[in-house]
């Protein structure tokens, strides 16, 4: 849990910073009600994906990167908080050959990994036009956001071996069952662009942090040669010139990846969050000041103060 924490420091400042910029006289954050600002959105991505673990180059995890892509829906509350359910493959790979670290070398060990991504995440923009008093979305289409969320990953690390790939879970090169699926944490930044009513797009940029350490099929130590019927698996569990003994992984640092991602929404007319689950308006129903930057800012503004 200590590495997850240290990851998750870079999203702290983004939630810290939106609570001060929010803290403007006749802003309603909260105002879940207003059935103008409620939106469902469905989107598609492509992005890269890096992986961090016991095979990535040393000191430098991220540089060697694979495609990724995926598909989403998303729900909007207000003007601050909107949710995303995102279905994602991405591909991660490490190999020791890579690794610029010679003690490495002997090892030789590689991996690669087509897994799929299934996660519900919660999105608050900490600027955006709401940021300036007098301005609309229209006016300041922009917007930048933090996200966190839960979700699980499929986890199927392969290898090449004698001109295949060889699947290694079912091997059990280190004599330890694992999942085939795994917990992740997913969190970062983001930046949006709005550019009509109907189309919108982000960059955005996440860890996951994953609660399993065989993302990679590497972790603990080298079990016994004796320990092993198939000689596939043990051929795979150190692929030197000779047999090895003791620590194989680092056990204390579970493995993750990064997912940079380019992604477009599409905002589906006609369709909100009151009109589909039937949620009981409060005080009036012609929608409010922010309808997504049709008013004019000024009498926005004066409209918002004095809700």
């Amino acid at each position: 849990m200590k590495d997850f924490f240290k990851k998750l420091v870079f999203a702290l400042p983004a939630f810290l910073l939106g609570g001060g910029l929010l803290a403007q006289p006749g802003y309603r954050v909260f105002d879940f009600v207003d059935p103008s600002l409620k939106a469902f959105t469905v989107s598609g991505q492509v992005g890269v994906a890096s992986y961090f673990g016991d095979l990535c180059p040393t000191e430098d995890c991220y540089t060697r990167v694979n495609r990724s892509a995926g598909v989403g829906l998303n729900l909007r509350m207000n003007d601050y908080f909107f949710f995303n359910f995102n279905a994602l493959y991405y591909r991660i790979a490490g190999d020791d050959a890579l690794s610029g670290n010679e003690s490495r070398l002997p090892r030789n060990l590689s991996f690669r990994a087509d897994n799929y991504e299934f996660s519900l995440v919660g999105n608050f923009e900490f600027l955006n036009y709401n940021s300036f008093r007098y301005l609309t979305r229209k006016e300041f289409p922009l917007s930048v956001f933090s996200f966190v969320g839960f979700g699980i990953t499929t986890n199927n690390p392969k290898t090449l071996y004698k001109g295949g790939f060889v699947e290694l879970r079912p091997l059990m090169t280190e004599k330890v069952s694992y999942s085939a699926i795994a917990p992740v944490i997913p969190f970062g930044l983001g930046v949006g662009y709005k550019f009509n009513d109907q189309f919108s797009f982000s960059f955005t940029s996440g860890y996951r942090y994953s609660f399993t350490d065989y993302l990679d099929d590497v972790s603990t130590k080298y079990a016994d040669q004796s320990s092993f019927s198939d000689p596939i698996a043990f051929a795979l569990q150190y692929r030197g010139p000779a047999g090895k003994t003791g620590t194989r992984g680092n056990p204390k640092s579970k493995d993750g990846y990064f997912i940079m991602s380019l992604k477009a929404e599409y905002k589906i007319p006609n369709v909100s969050f009151l009109n589909i689950f039937g949620v009981m308006r409060r005080g009036g129903g012609s929608g409010g000041p922010k309808g997504g930057g049709v008013q004019s800012g000024r009498k926005a503004a004066k409209r918002r103060s004095s809700k």
